[in-house]
C-alpha cells in the first residue's frame, strides 16, 4: 500500500493506531524521530485544524513500519 499523503492523515486515527501498538508517547516519538511534544500536538489536533505536515509524515512512516513488524509491546487478543 502506498504511503498516505501527509496532508490527508487523520491525527486521531494515528493516535489510535499508536495505542494499538502499545507504545507510549515517548517511545513512539523516538521511533518517529520527533519530540514527544510534537507528537502530543499532532495527536490532539482537531479535525478542523491544520497540523505540521513533516510530523504527520514521520508519524505515518513510523506507524507503517511498526505495524509491519510489531513491537513486543503489542498484545494480540482474539
Amino acid at each position: 500500500m502506498p504511503p498516505v499523503d501527509p496532508a490527508m492523515r487523520e491525527p486521531k486515527g494515528d493516535h489510535n493506531r499508536r495505542l494499538s501498538l502499545g507504545l507510549g508517547p515517548e517511545a513512539f516519538a523516538a521511533e518517529a524521530g520527533i519530540t514527544p511534544e510534537a507528537l502530543r500536538q499532532y495527536e490532539l489536533t482537531s479535525p478542523d485544524q491544520d497540523f505540521d505536515l513533516e510530523v504527520a509524515r514521520r508519524v505515518g512512516e513510523a506507524l507503517d513500519r511498526l505495524e509491519a513488524n510489531p513491537p513486543s509491546t503489542q498484545k494480540v487478543r482474539n
